[in-house]
């Protein structure tokens, strides 16, 4: 079975000749990662250990949580994570605490929903030879038996309801719920920690059916395709095969 993602149909749409370098070629390099990305990293497994230690009765404090963060970037962090803006690692670091400072306030004590699992490993099948990847931050149930598929960003873009009533991430992932859940209501909801705020979509059945054949051909298109050019943009400054690509260096 052929294995596919929303950041691998994220980077095919964002760089052709990103694609290939990563998923194609699968060519090694030497930056690991960029320091957004890790501080979400670092956030993201944050917010897991407190769901975990809720999910065994524990209430882990604002204190617990801080100092868990700083461990595990203290652990994590190295010189080949890409920084490229003026900044130093402490302010990504700093970024990530902030976020969850202001989550832990708005959602204390945390008994708005139950945990049913986090940081899923699942895979959805969408035909005989293609499976999709689904990583779900924390799926949950309401008081009302609503199933939540919870996303957390740390970007430092909000998203309009129009966008997040069309994202192709969540919605793909409600794919997978639904088989699970055939008979419950399902709402995705997006916790924008950069805001401290939070936007809510749900999808009815022919939407999902819709997006499933979209998703399709867009996968066969990857499948097909022969040529993959460059494709400049300012995230081209993030990109992780910077030194072998040649568009970016006719920047330099």
């Amino acid at each position: 079975m052929t294995k596919y993602s929303n950041s691998k149909l994220d980077t095919f749409d964002q760089c052709k000749l990103k694609y290939k370098y990563r998923y194609i070629d699968k060519i090694p390099v030497e930056i690991e990662t960029t320091i957004e990305a890790f501080m979400g990293s670092m956030v993201h497994d944050t917010l897991e250990f407190l769901y975990k230690q809720l999910q065994e009765n524990k209430l882990p404090t604002l204190k617990d949580l801080l100092e868990f963060h700083n461990k595990k970037w203290e652990e994590n962090y190295s010189t080949n994570i890409l920084i490229v803006k003026n900044n130093p690692s402490d302010f990504y670091k700093d970024k990530g605490s902030k976020f969850i400072i202001n989550y832990y306030y708005k959602h204390y004590p945390f008994n708005q929903s139950r945990t049913l699992a986090l940081e899923t490993q699942a895979f959805l099948p969408l035909d005989s030879s293609r499976n999709y990847h689904i990583r779900i931050d924390r799926l949950s149930i309401g008081s009302d038996k609503t199933i939540e598929v919870n996303d957390y960003k740390t970007n430092n873009r909000l998203k309009t309801q129009n966008e997040v009533d069309k994202d192709r991430q969540l919605a793909m992932y409600s794919l997978w719920v639904k088989n699970k859940f055939p008979n419950s209501k399902i709402k995705l909801v997006w916790h924008f920690l950069a805001f401290n705020q939070h936007l809510e979509s749900t999808r009815t059945h022919e939407e999902l059916e819709k997006l499933k054949l979209e998703v399709l051909t867009k996968i066969k298109e990857i499948e097909s395709a022969q040529d993959f050019p460059a494709n400049q943009t300012p995230l081209c400054n993030y990109c992780e095969f910077q030194e072998i690509c040649p568009e970016f260096k006719k920047t330099i």
